[in-house]
């Protein structure tokens, strides 16, 4: 059967890994060896971030099993596949049963997403949620995987994404047809199809984008120029909905859909074993390029050295120690001045955008009275907080990028193979936990109280007004000394008014300050809790690679004063060892190349 002898072959290619003590490409090809032997057709949906990723698969099987919408960012991977009856897992590493253990928790299907929130948030190692439904479309075997983002957002989604890949029998490149394709994506492209050779693009949206076929076009030879090979399929999901619930053929036909279907049912499934056969084909062929590589130069340092050779080279490993152990100081200082500076910075940064929010308050309560407009003056302010605590989070996100960037500047170019995994910021929402400000007291002003207001404010006016017209022979109480008490009496009831506004007023001040005071104390006690988290992700990220670095040039170090040690026998001896085992790998690499001409046979 092919997929013994595909076993076999990647067997052979892995005992060579191990041999050699290639861990990477061992492990690459036990995944392969997974992937073989599994008879789901696995497609991965990849993209950017927003560009209908979610949408295009629940579009697909025709059912919301991704959330989807602007206010929606994928952050873990989800897998949807045929099931008789909806069903719905979160699947976890369990570290203590063993690197490769899963453990899988039922949850309800209508609630994934919330689930799957809770269960990061938490800290729980969920790799990715399955979804089982009854569809047709999956029915043969085909199974769509739902990814985060990948290029211009954050690497750690992007290296989840990647994790993927080797798995996956082929690839669905999502970027909306409102632009071309962007050099993170193509970017993005070239390093996917190093390891899935298998991919078509599809340009979502079209009913959004009158000018879809010019961008079609230019993506088309975009894809030519990068020298990646993928058919090209323009769609809407809006439209293929909507002709689902209606059952309007003709409207389906024009959602671009049909074809899409027809590439993942027929050719895609036809063509499975084939896409099997260039999936191992590249993967081997890549491992064994590698290895081939080490065993030549290997091969090529067995040559007799003088004692000056030895010496130049044990002093340029050592050379490289010393500039290593330069670069870690370096690298460590400038991560702990950028810690540093992220701290004062994001705490200055959203103090200034509270005092501007205390400012526009003050400029409110000088003219306005807060017993008539508090309901609506708390949604106003809860929304330019809200507003304020995002834009700095997000600003903490831009730093947190520059500053890895930053510290990779100290490190040297062949020790970056990867970026640091560094975890979205997301923005934390304390006015859930901070008390809202309270109503100013004395609002109730009863009519009785305005009327003694009113009173002593008027009875000054009529004594007073009283005697000045008893001296005309006036009585006391007559209409001139009458109306200067009412005269009064209401400039009273005004002034009382007046101060009563204006102690509402103050204190209304006061208490949205006090407010604000609580809110900026939650906000940073967030944002340092995520700076230390991005300080430790960093710390651990760039400290692995010196450690690397450092065990590499260890290495070299031994294995010149071996070299330096190993008598002529031993190096004929090593050398004819060497060309036996390229000459096996030359063997299984001609075996790999009769995978493309379906040549392969079992040895």
């Amino acid at each position: 059967m092919i997929e013994t002898a595909l076993v076999e072959l990647i067997d052979r290619a892995t005992a060579e890994c191990a041999e050699q003590q290639r861990a990477d490409l061992h492990g690459r090809l036990r995944q392969i060896r997974t992937r073989v032997l599994d008879p789901t057709q696995l497609v991965l949906v990849v993209g950017e971030s927003k560009q209908g990723k979610s949408a295009l698969v629940n579009a697909i099987v025709n059912a919301p099993v991704c959330p989807s919408g602007d206010d929606v960012t994928t952050t873990v991977p989800t897998l949807v596949r045929y099931a008789d009856e909806p069903t719905a897992l979160l699947i976890e590493q369990e570290p203590a049963r063993g690197p490769i253990a899963l453990d899988r928790t039922p949850v309800p299907i209508d609630q994934v997403r919330e689930h799957m929130e809770r269960a990061v948030a938490n800290g729980r190692p969920v790799t990715r949620g399955e979804i089982g439904i009854p569809r047709a479309v999956l029915q043969n075997g085909l199974a769509l995987m739902d990814t985060p983002g990948v290029g211009s957002v954050s690497s750690f989604l992007t290296s989840t994404t990647l994790s993927v890949v080797a798995e996956a029998d082929a690839l669905l490149m999502v970027s909306d047809s409102t632009q071309e394709l962007t050099t993170n994506e193509l970017a993005f492209l070239k390093q996917a199809t190093a390891l899935c050779p298998n991919i078509a693009l599809v340009m979502p949206k079209i009913d959004r984008t009158p000018h879809w076929r010019k961008v079609l076009e230019v993506n088309r030879k975009h894809l030519s120029n990068a020298g990646v090979s993928a058919k090209l399929f323009p769609v809407s999901a809006d439209i293929r909905m909507r002709a689902m619930q209606s059952r309007n053929t003709n409207l389906n036909a024009e959602s671009g859909f049909p074809q899409l279907l027809e590439f993942l049912q027929t050719e895609l499934a036809g063509q499975h074993e084939q896409f099997t056969r260039r999936l191992v084909a590249h993967n081997v062929s890549e491992a064994l390029t590698q290895i081939n590589d080490s065993l030549r130069a290997e091969l090529a340092a067995q040559n007799p050295r003088t004692a000056a050779e030895t010496l130049v080279e044990l002093e340029t490993a050592q050379r490289r120690a010393e500039d290593l152990r330069r670069m870690s100081q370096h690298w460590q200082k400038t991560l702990n001045d950028g810690i540093s500076e992220l701290f004062t910075d994001i705490e200055y940064d959203f103090r200034e955008r509270t005092w501007a929010v205390l400012h526009e308050v003050n400029e409110i309560f000088e003219v306005a009275d807060p017993l008539m407009i508090w309901d609506d003056f708390i949604r106003w302010m809860q929304a330019r907080l809200t507003d304020a605590i995002s834009e700095t989070f997000g600003w903490l996100e831009q730093r947190q990028q520059r500053l890895a960037e930053m510290v990779a500047e100290q490190m040297p170019p062949q020790q970056l193979s990867c970026p640091p995994e560094l975890n979205p910021v997301l923005a934390p929402d304390p006015l859930d936990e901070v008390p809202g400000p309270k109503l100013p007291t004395g609002a109730d002003y009863k009519n009785s109280d305005k009327v003694l207001t009113g009173l002593r404010g008027s009875y000054g006016g009529v004594l007073m007004f009283g005697l000045i017209t008893t001296m005309a022979g006036l009585p006391l109480m007559n209409v001139v000394s009458i109306s200067a008490g009412v005269l009064l009496g209401s400039k009273s009831l005004k002034e009382e008014k007046d101060m009563r506004l204006r102690r509402r007023q103050t204190e209304a001040k006061s208490n949205v300050q006090r407010h604000i005071e609580q809110v900026i104390f939650q906000v940073n006690k967030d944002s340092k809790d995520t700076i230390r988290a991005i300080h430790k992700a960093l710390h651990k990220h760039f400290t692995r690679i010196t450690e690397d670095a450092q065990m590499e040039i260890s290495q070299s170090i031994q294995a010149i004063k071996r070299s330096a040690e190993r008598s002529a026998v031993d190096r004929d001896q090593r050398a004819r060892e060497i060309k036996q085992k390229l000459e096996e790998i030359t063997v299984l690499r001609r075996r790999v190349t009769q995978l493309t001409q379906n040549r392969i046979t079992a040895a």
